[in-house]
């Protein structure tokens, strides 16, 4: 059973900043990309030191947060299911008043779009990455690389952004700026529950040009503002080094206006009875492994270990966690400072133990011994903290069912959902599933394949051995130690099963991995 919830009540506010790296802050040890604001609020409140992605990439992690669950376990980038409990519903329910502010476009975008139906108020910002927004064809597009090298939805990005001419036109600038207008005139609510999801420093690389020049200035060769995925030798050395300088102003640029924000709750005087959380759902890679992006070989480090940065009532200044945490832990968290029943079916742990006593107990954070992440159809992660099991599908990558009691298509990049897919997967869905498959089990984010015909149910696996690595000594996975450490990779298999069996996840999980059940 969930204990009782949180004795004192609060304000929540949490901030999202998409495809933020860890190791880019300076509170996370890094010494020469400027991070101040971020640095301040560490410093004032708690670092965890040991947060990791749950279910991959953006739409996962946010369906992870919205249900306090692994969703990765049961189905890839999807809306959320009408038949669950989420946490804006069980917010609006309790009568606590709720705001999202965004650019976060998929959150609205066909395919993916129903995040944002319980709040009760939204503002969203318009234009990011591929939103379908500006159409004028008489906006000129210009190109600051070699079209092959840039993302193919380039032209719609630059229609949507063409008018950017102060910093505060660009979107992080916009996202802080309407959050501290809504704190300024909604202070006196007895408490609430803000959602800041900032899609920045998510690709496109594009801050405003003060940003762009601190990390790579004087260069003059092609800008690749929006990279395509792909190996890293594509790029010369130069190029590489200038994707890497755009990415860290505008995490630069992110930091200057969270300071902003941050300075606002402390006019406001807020910071007395609101938690604030400061987080990301993954990183990105620039050369590391060969390659650009975040959709690599595996989820490395580099991708899979997360910003946490907490302020609370409670927490003191400078605390360092070091307990195991990911997204879905945070929806419990939120639940109990607002003082709502944490349901049964949130499989996450609240962080509220850690510093406030008569916090909700359940799978008390503290205990808990290992975490697993992973991209649903690909191979599953295991992590104690110190050792780490990439463990990977079986040769079919099979079975594989695809949960759902509300949705039959999936989201695609071309933001299409066809009748007629939806129309193929009815007829395999038994009510509750359907089959799926991934070519070469290697998702990224796209819709899974549409099986039509027996041997769609199966699929080539690249690169199949299991691989395991002590990170606390290579955090940078350079050393595979399965076939030296036999013991820790059967302990490790252990953990996963165990950990597979405390999330109820689905029986055809452990026959698609080869692993054997407790």
């Amino acid at each position: 059973m969930r204990g009782a919830p949180a004795s004192i009540q609060m304000n929540v506010i949490c901030i999202m900043m998409d495809t933020f790296r860890r190791d880019h802050m300076s509170c996370y040890g890094n010494p020469w990309i400027q991070t101040p604001n971020l640095e301040a609020f560490a410093r004032g409140g708690a670092r965890f030191d040991n947060a990791y992605i749950g279910s991959y990439p953006c739409m996962p992690a946010r369906q992870d947060l919205w249900t306090g669950r692994l969703n990765f376990l049961r189905r890839g980038w999807s809306p959320l299911e009408y038949d669950q409990d989420d946490l804006v519903t069980l917010v609006k329910q309790h009568e606590h008043v709720s705001m999202l502010i965004t650019d976060h476009y998929h959150l609205w975008q066909y395919g993916s779009g129903n995040y944002h139906f319980g709040f009760d108020g939204v503002e969203m910002i318009r234009g990011q990455e591929a939103d379908n927004w500006i159409t004028n064809a008489d906006i000129p597009i210009d190109y600051p690389a070699s079209p092959e090298k840039l993302n193919r939805n380039w032209a719609k990005y630059r229609r949507n952004t063409k008018h950017f001419r102060a910093e505060e036109d660009y979107f992080a600038g916009q996202v802080f700026q309407k959050a501290m207008d809504w704190v300024e005139h909604n202070q006196t609510l007895e408490d609430f529950f803000l959602l800041i999801d900032n899609f920045d420093p998510h690709e496109p690389f594009d801050p405003p040009a003060s940003y762009a020049d601190l990390y790579n200035p004087g260069y003059q060769g092609e800008s690749i503002i929006w990279p395509r995925y792909g190996t890293a030798d594509r790029f010369s050395p130069d190029e590489l080094k200038q994707i890497h300088a755009l990415y860290c102003g505008e995490v630069t640029y992110v930091d200057h206006w969270f300071g902003k924000f941050y300075r606002k709750l402390q006019e406001l005087n807020l910071l007395e009875d609101t938690m604030v959380i400061v987080t990301s759902d993954h990183g990105f890679l620039f050369g590391e492994h060969n390659w650009v992006g975040k959709h690599a070989r595996i989820l490395y480090h580099d991708i899979a270990r997360t910003p946490l940065l907490v302020q609370a009532p409670g927490i003191a200044p400078g605390t360092v966690y070091n307990e195991l945490v990911q997204m879905a832990d945070l929806t419990p968290t939120i639940l109990d400072a607002l003082e709502i029943h944490v349901p049964q079916s949130i499989q996450g742990c609240s962080l509220l133990p850690l510093w406030q006593a008569g916090a909700s107990a359940g799978d008390d954070i503290r205990s808990r011994h290992e975490i697993l992440f992973g991209v649903f159809g690909g191979p599953m992660y295991c992590t104690d903290g110190e050792w780490l099991l990439v463990k990977k599908p079986r040769e079919g990558n099979h079975p594989l069912y695809w949960y759902t009691r509300s949705h039959y298509n999936n989201w695609d990049f071309g933001q299409q959902n066809f009748s007629e897919d939806a129309k193929e997967r009815l007829k395999i869905w038994d009510g509750n599933r359907f089959p799926v498959q991934y070519e070469n089990a290697h998702p990224g984010h796209a819709a899974p394949a549409m099986l039509r015909r027996p041997e769609d149910y199966r699929t080539h696996i690249q690169k199949p051995e299991d691989e395991l690595y002590h990170i606390a000594s290579d955090p940078l996975q350079q050393s595979d130690k399965k076939n030296t450490n036999r013991a820790v990779l059967a302990h490790m298999k252990q953990l996963m099963s165990a950990s597979m069996e405390k999330l109820d996840a689905p029986e055809e999980q452990w026959a698609r991995l080869g692993l054997a059940r407790r």
